[in-house]
Parts: C-alpha cells; structure tokens; sequence
C-alpha cells in the first residue's frame, strides 16, 4: 500500500460495526471520549525493507477510560482484545510489533488510561 492509504486502510479494518465499538480517529486530535482508539504513525516512520518497499510503523492509541479508581486496566485489556481480533481478522495484513504496558496517557488535562499498539505494513513508492 502507498504511504498515504496506509492510515485509512487501518482505520477501515478497526471501524466499528456495533454500537459498542470505539471510535476510530485518524488524526491527531486535542480532546477524546474513551473507548477510542487514535490512529498515528510510529518510530521510526519508515525504514528500508527491500530495493522496492519499505517498512511502515503505525500506532494505534487504545484509550479505555478516564484515570480514575476501579475498572481501568480491564476496560483496556477488552480493547486491546478487540483491536487485535481485528486486526487477525484483516487477512494478516498488519503484522503485530508490540504493545505496550498501560499507563497514563495526558491529553487536554485529563489524565485516561491507555495503550500503545505498533504495527507494521509494507509500504510501495
């Protein structure tokens, strides 16, 4: 896929399909409702693959809930569950790198908790 698809094309395979089912944000935004989950690009960007492609690094941004006492971690680890059935779902399209352990993730002043899942794609010139 080309550089400019990529982040549409994730999108499209986490896109909700019940009315339980997080927001999909493909921009950076500056206010969230949790659950969401916020689409970017990851570090390094772009690396060399092979003479013709490249490696692509994307992030997705798994927002659970406000910082607050009680169900946090386990509203996180649900969506994690559900961003990685999707991604399985996709046809194998969005290699796992890593995710990362929960923590506090500040937007607008409010602290929610969140995960960090990095995934690779082969990206064409």
């Amino acid at each position: 896929m080309n550089l400019t698809d990529a982040r549409e094309k994730l999108a499209a395979a986490l896109a909700p399909v019940a009315s339980t089912d997080p927001d999909v944000l493909v921009s950076l935004v500056d206010s969230i409702e949790p659950p969401a989950l916020m689409i970017g690009w990851g570090d390094p960007w772009i690396e060399p693959d092979t003479v013709c492609f490249m490696r692509g690094r994307l992030v997705i941004t798994a927002v659970a809930a406000r910082m607050a006492p009680g169900e946090g971690v386990a509203k996180l680890e649900d969506l994690v569950n559900y961003v990685l059935g999707r991604l399985r779902a996709d046809t194998g399209a969005w290699p796992l790198e890593q995710v990362a352990q929960p923590r506090a993730f500040l937007m607008a002043k409010t602290n929610y908790i969140a995960s960090q899942i990095t995934v690779r794609t082969t990206i064409t010139t």
